[in-house]
Formats: C-alpha cells, sequence, structure tokens
C-alpha cells in the first residue's frame, strides 16, 4: 500500500498520466481521482487524503471539514478564491497555487482584448462578411502611440502585459501597493498609490489582481466615475473585481467607452445578462489561459508542488504563511 493519498477532486483533460508519473516517480503516493458528484459527495469520497489537488471543486469551510488526515491543498490555477483559507489554516492545510503558468498567454489575451475594443477588428469583419465595406463603423478609433496604459495589480501578469503595451508606444501606468518599488523601475511603470488618482490618469485600465474582501467590486460606480469617458476597462482576472449593475450604467450612460472582459461573476452565466447585450463590450468565454502548452505546464507544476511538499515539508508557492505559526504552535502544544 502506498505511503501517501493524494486526490483529484476533478479535471478537465482525458487522463491524469502527467500527475501520475511526477507523483509515483518522486514519492510513494497514489493518486486517486474522484468519481465526481456534487462538491459535498467529493468531499467525502476524499476525506482519507493526505493531499488534495483541486481544480473547480470549492473548498468552503463545510467541504474542508471532511478533510482529517490531509496536510497540503494545490490549487491547479492561479486563483485561491475558492478556497477558505482561514479554515485551512485552522486544519493545518497549508495551501498552495500554480501563479506561474499561463502568464504569456493572459498577457497575450489583454492586448488582444485590447486591440479589438479599440481597433474594432472583429466588428469590421462581421460588417464585410454581411455585405458591407464601411470602415466608418468602427468610428471613433482612437491612435495608440502615447496613450495611457494602466496597470490595476503590477505582479508577474501585470508587468509582462505592460511590455505588450509598451511596444505599441505608449506610456505605462500602475497601480499595485504590494509590488516594491524597484519592479516598477525595471519595467518603466511610472508608480500611482491612489487608486482614484491612477484611474483618472489612464486610457485603459486592466485588472490584474486576485479576488479578496479587500478587492471583491474594486470597480464600481464611484471608481468608474474617475475614469476618462473616452477610457477602456479590461478584464482577465476574476469577475467579482466588477460590479456589474454599475459597469452597465457606465457603458450605456457614456461614463467609459468600452469594456472587455474574460471573466464574468457567474460562469458560465444564466441566460443572457444585460450587460452582455452592449455594443461596446466585448466578451470571451474565461479563454485567456488557453493555449497548447498552458495545460501540461499547470498539470506539471501543480503535481511538482505536491511532491516538494512531501519531500521537502512545504510547498514553493505557499498561500496561507499564517499555517506555519499554527502548526508550530500544534507542535509545541
Amino acid at each position: 500500500m502506498a505511503k501517501f493519498k493524494i486526490f483529484m477532486t476533478d479535471k478537465t483533460w482525458p487522463d491524469t498520466t502527467i500527475e501520475e508519473k511526477i507523483i509515483r516517480d518522486g514519492l510513494d503516493a497514489e493518486l486517486i481521482l474522484s468519481r465526481g458528484g456534487t462538491p459535498e459527495e467529493i468531499c467525502r469520497e476524499g476525506r482519507d487524503c493526505d493531499a488534495l489537488m483541486v481544480l473547480f471543486t470549492p473548498m468552503g469551510r463545510e467541504y474542508l471539514e471532511h478533510f482529517e488526515r490531509c496536510r497540503l491543498l494545490v490549487r491547479m490555477g492561479i486563483g485561491t478564491n475558492t478556497v477558505d483559507l482561514p479554515t485551512a489554516t485552522k486544519k493545518g492545510i497549508m495551501v498552495c497555487n500554480v501563479p506561474d503558468y499561463c502568464q504569456e498567454e493572459v498577457a497575450d489575451h489583454v492586448l488582444a482584448l485590447f486591440l479589438e475594443i479599440t481597433r474594432k477588428v472583429g466588428l469590421l469583419d462581421r460588417q464585410v462578411k454581411s455585405g458591407g465595406w464601411d470602415m466608418t463603423v468602427a468610428d471613433p478609433v482612437p491612435r495608440l502611440q502615447g496613450k495611457t496604459f494602466g496597470l490595476l495589480g503590477c505582479g508577474g501578469i501585470g508587468r509582462m502585459t505592460g511590455r505588450r503595451a509598451a511596444s505599441f508606444g505608449m506610456r505605462l501606468l500602475g497601480y499595485d501597493p504590494f509590488v516594491p518599488e524597484e519592479a516598477f523601475r525595471a519595467e518603466g511603470i511610472e508608480r500611482r498609490t491612489d487608486l482614484r488618482a491612477f484611474l483618472s490618469e489612464a486610457d485603459v485600465v486592466s485588472l490584474h489582481v486576485p479576488l479578496t474582501p479587500e478587492t471583491e467590486g474594486i470597480i464600481n460606480r464611484e471608481t468608474l466615475a474617475c475614469m476618462k469617458r473616452s477610457a477602456y476597462l479590461i478584464n482577465t482576472a476574476r469577475g467579482a473585481l466588477i460590479a456589474d449593475d454599475d459597469l452597465h450604467e457606465a457603458l450605456t450612460s457614456g461614463i467609459i467607452a468600452g469594456a472587455a472582459l474574460d471573466v464574468l461573476r457567474e460562469e458560465p452565466p444564466r441566460g443572457t445578462p444585460r450587460l452582455l447585450t452592449l455594443p461596446n463590450l466585448v466578451i470571451t468565454p474565461h479563454a485567456a489561459w488557453n493555449s497548447d502548452a498552458a495545460i501540461p505546464e499547470l498539470r506539471v507544476k501543480a503535481a511538482e508542488e505536491v511532491v516538494r511538499f512531501f519531500r521537502e515539508g512545504r510547498p514553493r508557492n505557499l498561500v496561507n504563511r499564517e499555517v506555519l505559526s499554527a502548526l508550530r504552535e500544534r507542535t509545541a502544544s
């Protein structure tokens, strides 16, 4: 019998061969894929695991309570907003993510969305294919050279996005209280420490922050009112960063010129939310991360975190660092 049991809650790929090879080569461990079901059923099935690999299954308090032996939860993605971190910490479960996968893809997608809402290539394509030949349907089309590209969040993806925007001759502006000054200087990003001042200065605002209680709804009626009427908003991070009704009002009343979203508060949406019917909004189905290289990268890095934890005692990308103090106190007592 294997020494460790690793439980994978769900997947979107046809097999688990990549994960199995890395884990079995590195550990005396067995990888078990859930049979599926409701989150409750999945968590009951894996209750005796030593580590969790989680893709979509939510890990709220009521679900984490099922796990008595689990010491590690690997969120197979970047965001950890579906994990109740305080409960995990209380239970002594280290939570980690894979923050450095698909960064290039997301940065590329941001620029694709940006070009679509400014150059309106898709609109022109549809117009020509329907029998037209009128470039003015895309007006107004701004000149990008010299415009200010605002990065709300200047971590890895934000900085990669900035490099791409700079290649268009755009000035870079950034807001991020947690990134050191030297990172701004190295990337040629002008730092702003006041959110509203940052928003008022940018011609485009691209969101690159995690979803936390502090950032939920950070784009709302008050912050949208700070933006230029000619400005554009792009969100490839998390849907709940934006108050949907407030964005709808801003787009219909001319408070901002347009928006491009890859994420929504509810995915997929039920029916057709009124936001999605607006002509000055572009949307893609949470596809920014996608490429033929991204999923293998995610699978490898997630499995390597499992191996690293059981060999070295902690994962590389530990999210709930408070758990270290909780574990020390538990050991001392």
